[in-house]
């Protein structure tokens, strides 16, 4: 097979041009960028207007997780929109929903509300936690992603600017990024010094309202970065001392993409609520906020129309909820992620060594980030010009991937062919490096 845009754009040009008579500004970059348009797509494998073949390590970042048209979830989202496609009524779809989700939620975390988005989940997450609590507190991290709308974006690091004021009650500390930790540390040798310092910053910022830590088991759009073991358990111990919650922002990360059912489930700890999306409903835009029957009772979180949402919980979300996760179940996808992602890291990690701009490598599961520097040294961050150029290097040679910040994020489907996601790998390494595969 071959991949790579090979010829002309001629039709993918004419066709992005006439969008933009009407499309607004500020798509994400990489869209921006490629002026990509996409006619088909199956499994992995992306086909623009111009017939070129593209290998999907993008996945819409991180949503595209049973690959692009399932037949399975082809018929089950065809035959529901020819049934009952809005409303949010009981339905039978609503119950294949249920019944699929027993089987990757686990006691006591087993009740869910669903959303259309995942700021919108977020945003509820942080009304549950004001209502099991009775406080109004919040600590994120440097370098976390949970939305753009007042309250998820006052979580959200680095996409402030020009958009002040933020709501009160919301501060911050560094997260467990090993590879650039501000507090100039070695793991394990720090003892997690980065969760004694946002102890400290809840105890010097906190006005004694302290409702929830808000983290990501692994941090997105920072470009996938995985803290050490036991740093999810060492923040549910500083809720703890703080009479607080945990909320794992698991929107990225949920649904097997990390190689497990949740992220959180590679260690001993349980949060108090997850916030859940993208990979969930298959490319359906569905989202969730789980927790236990106790913490969803709490009012006003639980009074009528209270934490509902228009789309929520229509019959098509349902469906696209339900057929997903079970897909996700029998085609046993999480180990597939955990076994190929540990396969895919060996194959990239020396890049390291080999490629000039490579000064990281990590991942957990199928979600793996290779970090740019323009100094190997210094960890100096690549430029965004730079950043742009390697990223339409490697879709002219047929891989299309995600970024954030000065990193290429790599989401390929869960159930990606091994041999073509080494393909990919190698067309990759042959980028970076400036070699041949």
């Amino acid at each position: 097979m071959a991949i790579g845009l090979t010829s002309e754009r001629s039709r993918s040009d004419a066709h992005w041009a006439a969008e933009q008579r009407v499309i607004g500004p500020g798509l994400q970059a990489v869209m921006l960028w490629s002026k990509l348009c996409v006619e088909r797509a199956e499994g992995a494998m992306l086909t623009d207007a111009d017939g070129h073949e593209i290998v999907d390590f993008q996945g819409a970042g991180g949503v595209n997780s049973i690959g692009h048209s399932h037949p399975r979830y082809v018929a089950a989202l065809a035959a529901q929109l020819t049934a009952t496609p809005a409303g949010a009524f009981g339905s039978p779809a609503r119950l294949d929903m249920v019944n699929a989700l027993r089987r990757v939620l686990s006691a006591p975390l087993d009740r869910i509300q669903l959303y259309s988005g995942g700021t919108e989940a977020v945003e509820a997450a942080l009304r549950l936690a004001k209502s099991v609590t009775g406080k109004h507190e919040f600590l994120s991290f440097w370098g976390g992603f949970h939305g753009k709308t007042m309250g998820s974006l006052a979580l959200t690091s680095g996409a402030r600017a020009g958009l002040g004021p933020l709501p009160a009650g919301f501060f911050s500390a560094p997260y467990a990024n090993c590879y650039r930790c501000p507090l100039k540390l070695k793991s394990p040798s720090c003892g997690f010094a980065c969760v004694d310092l946002a102890r400290d910053v809840i105890k010097r910022e906190s006005t004694g309202a302290f409702a929830a830590i808000v983290v990501e088991p692994v941090q997105g759009r920072s470009g996938n970065v995985v803290p050490p073991d036991g740093y999810l358990a060492a923040l549910k111990e500083v809720a703890e001392e703080f009479d607080a919650l945990l909320i794992a922002d698991e929107m990225m990360t949920g649904f097997g993409r990390t190689g497990a059912p949740m992220a959180y489930q590679h260690e001993d700890v349980t949060p108090d609520i997850v916030t859940v999306g993208k990979g969930m409903g298959g490319g359906y835009p569905v989202t969730g906020v789980i927790s236990t029957a106790a913490h969803m009772s709490a009012a006003p979180f639980s009074d009528p129309s209270a934490s509902s949402s228009s789309f929520g919980a229509f019959p098509m979300a349902c469906r696209a909820v339900a057929a997903t996760t079970d897909v996700l179940v029998e085609e046993d996808l999480a180990e597939h992620a955990r076994k190929l992602g540990a396969e895919l890291l060996e194959l990239l990690r020396p890049l390291v060594d080999e490629a000039p701009l490579v000064g990281d490598v990590r991942g957990l599961g199928l979600a793996i980030g290779i970090e740019l520097v323009a100094d190997k040294a210094t960890k100096e961050t690549v430029s965004g010009q730079v950043l742009r150029e390697t990223f339409l290097a490697l879709l002219r040679a047929g891989v299309l991937v995600m970024t954030g910040g000065n990193t290429l994020r790599l989401y390929p489907p869960l159930n990606v062919d091994a041999d073509l996601a080494r393909e990919a790998a190698g067309v990759i390494r042959a980028t970076l490096t400036g070699g041949s595969r």
